[in-house]
């Protein structure tokens, strides 16, 4: 059945909706389409004047349908969008558009999958430049609703009315900045039972339930120890090891080459500090590898730990960058291991993986790749795991683009994973947090942001 955290990709939309037509009509799913419509727009704009801006294909005709349920009720009108140019349209649309309060986007849909001809941004152009508002239905005109990417311009609206599922497009960069307000809209579609990847829109209530839970006679072996490979940017190591204590690890280790042990004389009293040597691995729960190493790091090294490391381990940063020459490489390296987690942001997953414009689709594929979960960063984090199902974050604040918040993200998952938490969902529940952690006003750098970890812990606690 529906539901308001699946999202649906334009191949898994048709498949929902054909699944529909073959028992039903179009016709059918049309009606109830613009019939849902119009009751929403009648109970949110009441007084006003609508303008329906649709195009020739289904999205059009949901436009059209809701116009002739809202009949008398709401002054509105229809605009239909020739396909070809035409001085007379453009100038009626403006008109048009100055005699009505609202503009109802109807253009294109989901299905669009083509840049727009000349005239069709001309038209977009009109409508964004308005200066009233701008409800899109389902997605506004011009997206790739797979990727997000505009094809050619498209609108930008104040509000989206999104049909039966949510789609990429709402939630990835750069579209979900045009999509305004989101209303989820009740459709009598289901999801397609075997479809892959299987999307799903990432929600903190859910994946709190499985936090750590310790009863009193814990002590800190129980609660996992943490090891973190330190290298010449000291403070990237700290924050992993002093974050992943911070969410209940029991204890951390930075272990460090003798010639960067200068390095951390300041360190955290309760990190231990010692000089890397092999059997400083053994008996620990989780690797961290990555953070802070730098550029000049040696490669042979990286992949030693990595190997020989029994536990769980996340590599991050620096210990992907430098693969860059050795994809091949460093894919075969990471099969190898049972339970991993590679968080790239976009220039470190450019580097050993294919990039398209498809961030979802990219994701899932590296995951399928070195058959392990790829958490890939940004504003739009999308985590896949190699079993098929993929998150989409939708509730991180841009304050996170400040130095070390990448480290902390480390450090919150290795501490989740180090309490025994199962390992797909350590790395939700870390992003979960870090969102709450950059939706506090008063946060702005990473040092804020892990002073307020246990005020966020205790909320996530008293609430669950």
């Amino acid at each position: 059945i529906m539901s308001k955290n699946r999202i649906l990709t334009i191949e898994q939309i048709k498949e929902s909706e054909n699944q529909f037509i073959c028992k039903n009509s179009e016709e059918q799913l049309l009606n109830i389409a613009g019939e849902k419509i119009a009751i929403f727009l009648l109970n949110k704009f009441k007084r006003k004047t609508l303008l329906f801006v649709c195009g020739k294909g289904n999205n059009g005709q949901d436009g059209v349908k809701a116009s002739i349920f809202l009949g008398e009720k709401i002054k509105n009108k229809v605009f239909l969008v020739p396909k070809n140019y035409s001085k007379k349209n453009l100038n009626s649309l403006q008109s048009n558009i100055k005699s009505h309060e609202i503009i109802v986007d109807c253009l294109f849909g989901t299905g669009l999958n083509r840049t727009l001809s000349t005239f069709h941004q001309k038209i977009i152009e009109i409508i964004n430049e308005s200066q009233k508002k701008i409800i899109s239905i389902d997605i506004p005109s011009g997206l790739n609703s797979d990727t997000g990417q505009p094809l050619g311009s498209s609108v930008i609206a104040h509000m989206t009315i999104c049909m039966g599922f949510y789609k990429p497009a709402h939630f990835l960069i750069p579209s979900k900045n045009n999509c305004g307000e989101k209303v989820l809209l009740k459709l009598p579609l289901r999801s397609p039972i075997k479809m892959f990847p299987k999307i799903h829109l990432l929600k903190n209530e859910k994946i709190y339930k499985s936090l750590p839970k310790h009863n009193n006679s814990i002590n800190k072996y129980d609660k996992g120890h943490v090891v973190v490979i330190g290298g010449v940017m000291s403070g990237a190591a700290r924050i992993v090891a002093f974050a992943s204590r911070k969410v209940g690890a029991g204890l951390s280790t930075i272990l460090v080459n003798p010639d960067h042990l200068k390095y951390y004389s300041k360190c955290e009293p309760g990190t231990i500090v010692a000089e890397y040597s092999d059997n400083h691995l053994l008996k620990k729960d989780v690797l961290v590898i990555g953070p802070g190493l730098g550029k000049d790091y040696d490669k042979n090294f990286i992949k030693k730990i990595i190997l020989e490391f029994e536990g769980k381990i996340i590599v991050d940063a620096d210990a992907i960058s430098i693969f860059e020459n050795q994809r091949n490489e460093f894919h075969q390296l990471i099969k190898k291991k049972k339970s991993l987690i590679l968080t790239p942001h976009k220039g470190e997953f450019k580097k050993i993986f294919y990039s398209s414009q498809n961030k979802l689709l990219d994701c899932f594929n590296a995951s399928k790749l070195i058959s392990n979960i790829v958490l890939y960063k940004g504003n739009d984090t999308v985590i896949s795991s190699p079993n098929g199902n993929v998150w989409i974050n939708s509730n991180a604040s841009n304050s996170l683009a400040t130095a070390g918040s990448g480290d902390l993200l480390c450090g919150i998952i290795s501490g989740l994973v180090a309490q025994k938490m199962k390992i797909d969902k350590s790395v939700l529940a870390a992003v979960c947090i870090q969102n709450d952690l950059s939706n506090r006003k008063k946060n702005v750098v990473v040092e804020d942001f892990l002073r307020d970890i246990q005020l966020v812990m205790n909320t996530i606690k008293n609430n669950n």
